[in-house]
């Protein structure tokens, strides 16, 4: 898990040098985006109130935005990357981790509507428990690629200004992957088991907001509703995050994050009460570089 903390930290680090490094951009592409390492630590010794030894970190980029805009012709791309952990005595557990991807290719249709293409690619880096600590008997229950879910969708984008958006795509196709040997074989995430793929066609919704609400304080909001139109389609999966990101000084920041998930496929988290809604909420303080 070391290599891949490491592998994290550069793809930040190199992904702020090539943006600082560059000198003229042209005036069709615009970029924006915040990289961040948090870092904290505590230790104890005869301390009488008690406590723990701990080291928590985490590092990630979020919400990169490279977008093209050109007469009829329009190009947005995202990237959010996060990974944290805690060491708590000889305990570890996550307190995050996600690769959450999206392009969306526009083209003018009339007023403020565009035809628009989407991809949209979400996984995570490392192994999940249901339970933490994770003892030799833990079981993990998702991992790199499994599951990951990828949807392409067809249909119109409303943009009444740069800040807010709303795709509405009456086809749409979502595949799930389950990759692992292990986790395939039971069959989770509506993978059947011993497959490593399910898919599924219906319609979908994507609407998103980003504005920086006063000086310093920048909030970001994303929602999406996928609905399988050929199997129970009232059992939609939806996803909501909600990100306010407060600018403390050039390099430090803190940064509120609230998501919010629905998926009807997802019943191997506590498998006696089966899907259920799932809630995240994660408040720091860092080191970060806007750009």
């Amino acid at each position: 898990m070391k290599k891949k903390i490491i592998l994290l930290i550069l793809i930040v680090f190199f992904s702020n040098i090539i943006v600082a490094q560059e000198t003229k951009v042209p005036s069709s592409w615009k970029h924006s985006g915040t990289s961040y390492l948090n870092l904290s630590q505590s230790s104890f010794s005869n301390w009488s109130a008690g406590g723990e030894n701990s080291i928590a970190i985490g590092v990630g980029i979020n919400n990169i935005r490279l977008n093209y805009a050109k007469q009829k012709i329009s190009w947005e791309n995202g990237l959010t990357l996060g990974y944290g952990l805690l060491y708590q005595g000889s305990e570890r557990s996550k307190t995050n981790d996600v690769i959450d991807f999206f392009s969306k290719f526009g083209y003018k249709a009339f007023g403020k509507f565009n035809y628009a293409t989407q991809i949209t690619f979400k996984t995570q880096f490392d192994k999940g428990y249901p339970r933490y600590p994770i003892t030799p008997e833990s079981q993990y229950n998702s991992k790199f690629m499994s599951p990951a879910s990828g949807i392409l969708s067809l249909g119109f984008d409303y943009k009444p200004d740069a800040s807010f958006s709303l795709v509405l795509s009456p086809i749409s196709g979502k595949y799930t992957f389950v990759l692992d040997d292990s986790l395939s074989k039971v069959g989770v995430y509506g993978v059947k088991p011993n497959r490593t793929a399910y898919y599924e066609l219906g319609a979908s919704m994507t609407a998103t907001y980003n504005k920086s609400i006063v000086t310093n304080i920048t909030l970001s909001m994303g929602m999406s509703i996928f609905s399988n139109l050929l199997v129970n389609p009232e059992n939609a999966d939806i996803s909501m995050d909600i990100n306010i990101n407060f600018k403390v000084t050039k390099y430090i920041s803190s940064n509120l994050n609230f998501q919010m998930r629905y998926d009807d496929d997802t019943k191997n988290i506590d498998p006696e009460k089966g899907p259920a809604l799932q809630f995240k909420q994660v408040l720091g303080l860092a080191l970060s570089y806007n750009f």
